[in-house]
């Protein structure tokens, strides 16, 4: 048995696909009964209530559980949420955690995330178990949230000049997840750690000419300012530390940080074809256009089969 953890977000919820579309069985923690009607309906897998913050209800999720992907949300308690999970999960007998972290989790890291990532990532090797960390870059569905201004005015603005980022699509961090969770184990008490990105890495003036080409009108890169772009975020609702905490994580991107390397030594490990941006903004035309949310596009069963095969993995 497999537990899946965070299996509403962004990446689980792309996994609970993953596992959906190859009818895999599958136990996905959720926290509310009515996600967890909407995670069996939509893809068939069990689940069973939990909560990470609350050791006492971990017990009897990770009963007969052999393997956990650990994802939960970033915020202000990531640390103490997956930790709990770990130490859980270890009292359990679980063999093998899949751990979902970032690209660039590093102790000294300047982004709080980062940081949080590998706290998380160090107890998880001091714990005695078979690991495997996934490090993403920057999700190429984060860009989505460029929306509302692409849509008013096809401008799309970032306080990056001419920074080149690789990011990865989260259904590709899914598919790899996937083989990960499904496949052996690292030998004996092994940490394997393994960096995703996409497979080329892109100027904001070269998304915006791909962006261009999909929409069907111009979309304009606008090189914002730190202090203007931390303005926009708070004014739509970002909390003000969360924006101060992109404001690290876009100095660390213009100073060329790991997000700007492409490697995709991961997808040639798992047999799995990158995307590229050019076909994730294709798949995703409806939404760069506003004909459709995201989260309709994945209720309808979105997928790329050409890249995503189950021979693929």
């Amino acid at each position: 048995m497999i537990l899946i953890t965070g299996a509403t977000g962004l990446t689980g919820s792309a996994l609970v696909r993953a596992f959906g579309r190859r009818g895999r069985t599958a136990r996905a923690l959720v926290r509310d009964p009515a996600k967890g009607r909407a995670v069996r309906d939509a893809a068939g897998l069990s689940t069973v209530r939990a909560d990470l913050l609350v050791p006492d209800t971990l017990a009897p999720a990770l009963d007969g559980v052999e393997t956990v992907v650990l994802i939960s949300s970033a915020d202000d308690r990531m640390v103490e949420a997956q930790g709990n999970l770990i130490d859980a999960a270890v009292e359990a007998g679980v063999r093998h955690i899949v751990k979902v972290s970032g690209l660039g989790a590093d102790p000294d890291s300047p982004f709080r995330f980062g940081r949080c990532h590998a706290q998380v990532e160090q107890h998880l090797g001091a714990a005695h178990v078979s690991a495997t960390v996934l490090r993403p870059s920057q999700f190429m569905q984060v860009y989505y949230r460029e929306l509302p201004t692409m849509l008013a005015d096809g401008t799309f603005a970032q306080p990056l000049g001419d920074t080149r980022l690789a990011p990865v699509d989260v259904e590709d961090v899914a598919e790899i997840a996937f083989a990960a969770a499904t496949g052996p184990a690292p030998e004996g008490a092994a940490t394997a750690v393994h960096t995703l990105t996409g497979p080329q890495a892109l100027s904001m003036t070269e998304v915006c000419a791909i962006l261009t080409e999909i929409v069907g009108r111009p979309i304009r890169y606008v090189d914002l300012t730190s202090e203007e772009k931390h303005r926009r975020l708070v004014a739509g609702g970002i909390p003000p530390r969360f924006a101060d905490d992109l404001d690290d994580l876009f100095r660390l991107r213009r100073e060329g940080g790991p997000e700007s390397r492409v490697d995709i030594a991961a997808f040639e490990r798992f047999g799995i074809r990158p995307t590229t941006f050019a076909r994730f903004a294709q798949r995703s035309a409806a939404v760069f256009r506003g004909e459709t949310t995201p989260d309709r596009l994945w209720a309808s069963g979105w997928l790329a089969p050409e890249a995503h095969t189950p021979g693929d993995c």
